[in-house]
């Protein structure tokens, strides 16, 4: 009895030197943010990705004098990473995605553009100092306007 006795003082002062039972490693306390949902757009390989083949599909590059071309690559579903080639200049474009969309950030024409757009396919608003345009890439089978 005495060595039960002993013991359950050796614990009770552990634990208050500790801070209590460590409730919090077995139930973390909310954190509010569901999980695997997208974290406000930055499209990091944290919020996951969709897979997606780009195989040839119509592009309008307004970043090279609005050129008609087409645009291929492959989303990396390891890494939410996805190298476009454009027929035109400005290609490749390279990146991140993120979420059920693919929204894209990364840049093109070997990071002279920076790119980024909330789906792909989809259109790609790019920046370069004060100068902005648009990649946009068409779903197969739909024709660029």
């Amino acid at each position: 009895m005495r060595l039960a006795a002993a013991s359950a003082l050796a614990l009770a002062g552990l634990l208050a030197c500790a801070g209590g039972y460590p409730h919090e490693v077995f139930n973390p306390p909310d954190s509010g943010l569901p999980i695997g949902s997208s974290d406000a757009g930055d499209a990091g390989p944290d919020a996951g990705c969709t897979a997606l083949t780009l195989n040839g599909v119509p592009a309008v590059d307004g970043c090279f004098g609005n050129a008609p071309t087409t645009a291929t690559g492959t989303v990396n579903t390891v890494n939410c990473s996805i190298d476009i080639s454009l027929g035109t200049s400005t290609g490749p474009c390279r990146g991140v995605v993120a979420g059920p969309s693919d929204a894209f950030d990364g840049g093109c024409q070997g990071g002279f553009y920076t790119c980024t757009s909330p789906s792909l396919p989809g259109t790609l608003t790019c920046v370069y100092g004060t100068t902005i345009c648009a990649i946009k890439i068409c779903d197969a089978g739909t024709s660029c306007p």
